[in-house]
């Protein structure tokens, strides 16, 4: 007050200021005639402000908790890391190439320096393995993966959606939804053969997470993150605290104290709300698999899962060390992008990397280039064993220019995998240039199976043409409200007719073949109904006989394998005059 005297010199202090909100509920009160006529009317029992959830140990059984089995390093054998740096935490697994078994772990405050706690990791790495080992590949992931990336000189980095994903089918091929609650993130992803296929993220609220729970618990009841557990299982009466915002959760835990609610039954309500949090904020109305896993460093409080599985009434599988998932998903994914040959194999040594330092020279502010972006980010400077890297900013410029481009690596898997279809699956076939044509349109499944379609055309004498562009004459001839994809094909289709090709193929493929046991089910092999409906809706668009009669439209069913078609391509041969 002494200094906001001095600032303002004219302020004035009243002496009712220490009661003011008293005083003024006083004035209302008798400014509306609120009598009371006996004291005894204050005090109401049995009224509370509110409704409770059941008990959690009625939820126990609902929950699996797998055991984690490791085994101890050999000599001079080949080992691959994977680094979670997270907001509130930094995760490393170390593992076996031959066995992807865990060899050591780390789990540590982040402490706001992802850099030093990487380095502690490294550094507690080296101290559990007591052999010489052949680190051939290390992966970063988590908030802080960029940075950590750029520490270890390592260009292997994923975001956490796919090292969770990897995680997960790795202890269970089957698993199809993953609940995911960090220390200040909260992740939801859908699986489809072994796929994350949709995924959805909390925002900038840290309500719902790690954070909210132990800063809560700890503030309001002085109850330590260690403690929670114990104590919300011994509950009898949870409150029902919602999806409380974390700003204003301890102003009902103060209205749960006023009403006599005990201790045990306030953290217990807690741990609901941070599932409710979850279910309402993170998940919303996106589909609930069969086989549920629950990860992230939440979950080493088994009252959290259990809570999950009371709300959701699902049976939930909790992984083996579920804080380290993301750390142990991206050593998998480095391992398997290795055997696959898109990351080259190097060499990583423990020791170097835990006395690695880094100076920190003059931030710049970017230009913004050839993009013309009037952002203007500062963008950092550091120097990293004699080698200055600019990092940082909204975009992944900075990102992208620190990394190795000059090969197909893990960051272009879009170019790759458009390599390996339209280009080394799809050979030159030296034929006639004048034999005649036969159009693709440039969509949907032609993007899986173009080497089909393309090898078995030019083996017949026909040369392969498809479409290269989206026209706005294509987009025009929309009949409905298609969704972003089907617009696209009638796009392509008129730059299809525009090359005028002899036939144009344009079949109604009905289910994709999967291999793996256990998805041999019409929900996982059938296609999207405006997949399958292309051939209708086209000829719907375009109904000009001389189009209509280039049209091959046949049925494709390879839910039963690729080869079950056979006949069917025999008959398009037979079609087409051979």
């Amino acid at each position: 007050m002494d200094f906001l005297s001095e600032k303002y010199p004219n302020a004035d202090v009243p002496a009712e200021a220490a009661f003011f909100e008293a005083f003024g509920a006083a004035i209302y009160a008798q400014r509306n005639d609120f009598v009371l006529h006996n004291f005894d009317e204050i005090l109401k029992e049995n009224v509370g402000s509110f409704t409770f959830h059941p008990p959690l140990s009625r939820y126990k059984d609902k929950v699996v908790f797998k055991n984690s089995k490791r085994r101890q390093a050999v000599e001079s054998e080949k080992c691959i890391l994977g680094l979670d740096v997270g907001s509130t935490t930094t995760k490393a697994v170390l593992i076996g190439v031959s066995d992807s078994l865990v060899l050591a772990s780390e789990y540590i405050y982040t402490n706001g320096n992802p850099i030093k706690a990487a380095r502690d990791c490294y550094k507690s790495l080296l101290n559990q393995i007591d052999k010489n080992i052949i680190i051939i590949g290390l992966g970063t992931t988590g908030s802080g993966r960029h940075i950590a990336g750029l520490h270890a000189l390592t260009d292997s980095i994923f975001n956490e959606i796919t090292a969770h994903a990897s995680a997960a089918v790795h202890f269970d091929k089957h698993v199809d939804t993953i609940f995911e609650i960090g220390g200040q993130d909260a992740k939801y992803t859908y699986i489809v053969n072994k796929v994350p296929s949709d995924y959805a993220m909390n925002e900038a609220c840290s309500a719902g997470t790690g954070s909210f729970i132990e800063e809560a618990a700890w503030e309001s009841l002085a109850v330590k993150v260690k403690e929670i557990q114990d104590i919300a299982l011994s509950a009898d009466n949870p409150p029902n605290f919602s999806d409380q915002c974390a700003a204003f959760i301890s102003s009902d835990i103060k209205t749960a104290q006023q009403e006599n609610i005990s201790k045990d039954n306030i953290i217990a309500g807690l741990v609901y709300s941070i599932c409710l949090n979850y279910v309402n904020r993170v998940k919303g109305n996106r589909p609930v698999g069969n086989k549920i896993f629950m990860q992230g460093g939440v979950c080493y409080n088994q009252a959290v899962p259990i809570a999950m599985a009371a709300l959701t009434g699902k049976e939930i599988i909790v992984p083996p060390d579920p804080g380290l998932m993301g750390a142990f998903g991206v050593a998998l994914e480095v391992k398997e992008k290795i055997k696959l040959g898109i990351i080259e194999e190097k060499e990583f040594d423990l020791k170097e990397l835990s006395e690695r330092e880094v100076v920190y020279h003059k931030p710049f502010i970017c230009a913004g280039g050839r993009e013309k972006c009037d952002l203007k980010c500062s963008i950092n400077m550091i120097e990293i064993m004699g080698k200055k890297y600019p990092f940082g900013g909204s975009c992944d410029k900075y990102y992208s220019m620190n990394s190795n481009d000059n090969k197909l690596h893990e960051k272009d898997l879009v170019k790759y995998r458009n390599y390996l279809i339209y280009d080394k699956y799809a050979p030159h076939y030296d034929l006639p240039s004048d034999a005649k044509t036969i159009g693709l349109n440039y969509s949907f499944h032609t993007h899986t199976l173009y080497p089909l379609f393309y090898n078995f055309f030019s083996g017949l004498g026909f040369n392969v043409i498809h479409s290269d562009k989206v026209t706005d004459e294509g987009l025009n001839r929309e009949i409905s409200s298609f969704c972003y994809p089907a617009q696209l094909s009638l796009g392509l289709f008129q730059d299809l007719l525009d090359k005028n090709p002899d036939y144009i193929f344009l079949p109604s493929i009905l289910e994709m073949y999967t291999e793996e046991e256990g998805y041999q089910r019409l929900d996982f092999n059938c296609t999207c109904v405006f997949v399958s409906g292309e051939t209708f809706y086209i000829k719907q668009a375009y109904k000009d006989k001389e189009i209509l009669q280039k049209l091959i439209t046949p049925n494709l069913n390879f839910g039963s394998g690729w080869a079950s078609e056979e006949k069917t391509f025999v008959d398009i041969a037979k079609q087409l005059g051979i």
